[in-house]
């Protein structure tokens, strides 16, 4: 009997930690926006930039905008399946947040050179992302969001966050595209749409009884998973085939287009969320994971 308490006291103290995590870092996309900003040091370091905490903060705060944004607008409009998150993002603590992280993000593009301001323009693309914006009448009125453009939404996501994760090392180091940053722009595309269709293959009886029409839902879970294996190939194989150019051989792209592919593979609609919100959103730390394990 003392032995089952412990296991049960153990177990209670363990559901309760996780609960928190969920409240504190999952939930409000603390961890997704801080592998994010890991994807900005990446980046910084494989292009050769000075390290400079600016982009990666503002990285971070405007990762934390959208999507908690589109959260709070889901929690209204599309139904969240986990009942917890529902709640959660009814809750006045997600406001705070929003508007602590929009109150960062705009004292850094105060603080910024003009160049990165400019650059910054395109951060209007997250806010409406998830935003009813576009209305639309047939037999009724109906406001429409980007993400409702059939098969376009891990896409956009993708593009937005990619550029954001370039774009932006770039412009605070005053430095331009060239052979080396296209090659780091194609991979964490592909490496990034792929961490964001997954979670569609998650969200599908979701997105499809809203009628948002995702990539899984287009051309089924099997031929996702087919697109984004074969995506993932090919990018995996640049490196090999530029290994003797000038181009810098990246080993990293390597590594981490195999864990794309292999979590590509493992995943379906049953497998538990939590897998989903720790581990595959964890995989984004490996590029500069790695990184840091070569440099140390």
């Amino acid at each position: 009997m003392t032995l089952n308490r412990h296991r049960q006291r153990l177990q209670s103290v363990v559901e309760g930690v996780y609960d928190r995590f969920l409240e504190l870092i999952i939930y409000p996309s603390v961890w997704v926006a801080l592998a994010l900003a890991s994807l900005g040091i990446y980046a910084q370091t494989a292009l050769g930039l000075t390290n400079d905490w600016q982009p990666i903060l503002l990285i971070f705060f405007t990762a934390l905008i959208p999507y908690n944004l589109d959260r709070i607008f889901d929690s209204y409009i599309q139904k969240i399946p986990d009942d917890k998150a529902q709640l959660f993002f009814r809750q006045p603590f997600v406001l705070i947040l929003l508007f602590g992280a929009i109150a960062g993000a705009a004292f850094l593009l105060y603080s910024a050179p003009q160049g990165v301001r400019y650059v910054s323009l395109a951060g209007i693309f997250p806010l409406l992302y998830g935003a009813p914006v576009f209305p639309s009448k047939r037999s009724e009125w109906h406001w429409y969001r980007l993400k409702d453009i059939p098969g376009s939404k891990a896409w956009i996501v993708g593009l937005i966050i990619t550029y954001a994760v370039v774009a932006l090392p770039l412009a605070y180091g005053g430095v331009g595209l060239d052979a080396n940053a296209v090659l780091i722009t194609l991979f964490l595309f592909v490496f990034i749409v792929t961490n964001s269709h997954i979670f569609d293959i998650r969200d599908l009886e979701s997105d499809r009884q809203k009628g948002v029409v995702t990539l899984p839902i287009l051309i089924d879970v099997s031929g996702t998973k087919w697109l984004l294996s074969a995506m993932n190939l090919s990018v995996m194989l640049v490196p090999l085939f530029l290994r003797h150019s000038e181009i810098a051989f990246h080993l990293e792209i390597i590594l981490a287009t195999a864990v794309n592919i292999l979590y590509v593979a493992l995943v379906n609609t049953n497998t538990p969320r939590w897998v989903y919100n720790i581990l595959i959103e964890s995989c984004l730390f490996i590029p500069f994971l790695y990184q840091w394990a070569i440099a140390s």
